[in-house]
């Protein structure tokens, strides 16, 4: 990579390999085990993430022609950016449960679900059908079901953040703003069912917008520059709290239909992610930052998305199909197969369609280069 796609964007990367790995451990080690089932935090992770790269961008955005024309601008590249991987996933998982004997779902079936994936409207879709916690009824791709809630945050949010920006609103009062409407949002989704809570879209906005707060409060000029005032006043422990904080939620806490996932992890795991966030702005080339930093991290979390797609796919065809392998040697396969279809969708259906990236994400942007309006940057989750 060039030195401009290093450091802070590593460190950022860093992040999502450890949201990533969050999600790895609850689907597929916490079966055998009675630890790991708080790795569904990974998601939350993610979303506060999300929300903060996404908004980001956003703000520093070249003035769009109109309103219009900027949320255009903005849904189209979401599209080129995160459809190429998803269509491979089903197109790909079409012919997997076509050619491996014994598989657990007709070609048929998973194409009609792969239909509903595709349309993100797999969430709501699931929730008619489904009597469990989890998604049986979308198997192999219950995993979109958070694709499709980012894609109603990206239908709305562009709109109040461009027209804020072309209104003259400042970045400080509208990340006041975000953080408020995130509180009752979370506060609307504590009384719903275990599987609203988790599936629906409200705490999850919250967790979007929470980001989205933290990004604003930096185009306000509260980001953070090592030697600043309000960067003073952290602890140098904070980012290794934050790390044993998601780390033993990850592997201790109960799954995520225990009431201490919403009244406890969430807004725990949310907090952890901001300060990670802040404090690898503000602590440049401190031990957590290089940590994070790390080139094999930083790899990891580059190809997170197609990752995330993939993880499932090999553990539900080759668990329930009648191959005659042993359990390690199942494992062992599934591995190596998540890893091959990771690898083969980040080559030829992610990175075909990055575009090269400026210092959107740096906490000071040039004045006299604005950032363009796009989100498919590597970052972008």
């Amino acid at each position: 990579m060039g030195t401009a796609q290093t450091g802070r964007f590593d460190y950022l990367d860093g992040i999502r390999a450890l949201a990533i790995g969050a999600v790895l451990s609850l689907h597929w080690l916490s079966w055998y085990s009675p630890f790991l089932h708080g790795g569904s935090i990974g998601v939350d992770v993610f979303f506060v993430l999300s929300g903060f790269i996404i908004t980001t961008m956003l703000w520093r955005s070249g003035a769009p022609r109109s309103l219009g024309a900027g949320w255009w601008v903005f849904v189209r590249r979401r599209v080129i950016r995160l459809y190429p991987a998803l269509l491979g996933l089903v197109l790909g998982s079409i012919v997997l449960y076509a050619v491996v004997p014994s598989a657990p779902l007709d070609p048929g079936e998973v194409a009609r679900r792969g239909v509903f994936s595709l349309s993100q409207l797999s969430a709501l879709w699931a929730a008619g059908q489904s009597g469990s916690f989890w998604l049986p009824a979308l198997h192999p791709f219950g995993q979109t079901w958070s694709l499709a809630i980012e894609w109603y945050f990206y239908l709305l949010w562009p709109v109040v953040v461009l027209a804020a920006r072309a209104r003259g609103v400042r970045p400080g009062r509208l990340a006041v703003g975000s953080l408020v409407a995130a509180v009752p949002l979370y506060l609307v989704a504590l009384p719903l069912s275990d599987f609203w809570f988790y599936f629906g879209p409200s705490a999850r906005f919250a967790e979007l917008l929470v980001g989205a707060s933290l990004a604003l409060w930096f185009q306000a000029g509260g980001a953070p520059t090592g030697t600043g005032r309000v960067m003073g006043r952290v602890p140098s422990s904070a980012p290794w709290a934050a790390l044993v904080a998601l780390g033993a939620i990850t592997v201790f806490a109960p799954a995520a239909h225990s009431p201490l996932y919403r009244y406890v992890e969430v807004p725990v795991a949310a907090l952890a992610t901001l300060v990670l966030i802040f404090t690898g702005y503000g602590n440049v080339g401190g031990p957590v930052h290089r940590l994070l930093s790390h080139p094999w991290l930083a790899a990891i979390g580059r190809c997170s998305y197609s990752l995330y797609l993939w993880h499932i796919v090999p553990m539900l065809l080759l668990e329930r199909a009648d191959l005659g392998l042993s359990r390690p040697v199942l494992g062992l396969l599934t591995v190596a197969a998540t890893a091959a279809l990771t690898a083969a969708s980040y080559r030829f259906l992610e990175r075909p369609f990055l575009r090269p990236r400026s210092d959107v994400l740096s906490p000071t942007p040039t004045a006299d280069q604005p950032a363009p309006l796009d989100p498919s940057d590597r970052q972008a989750a």
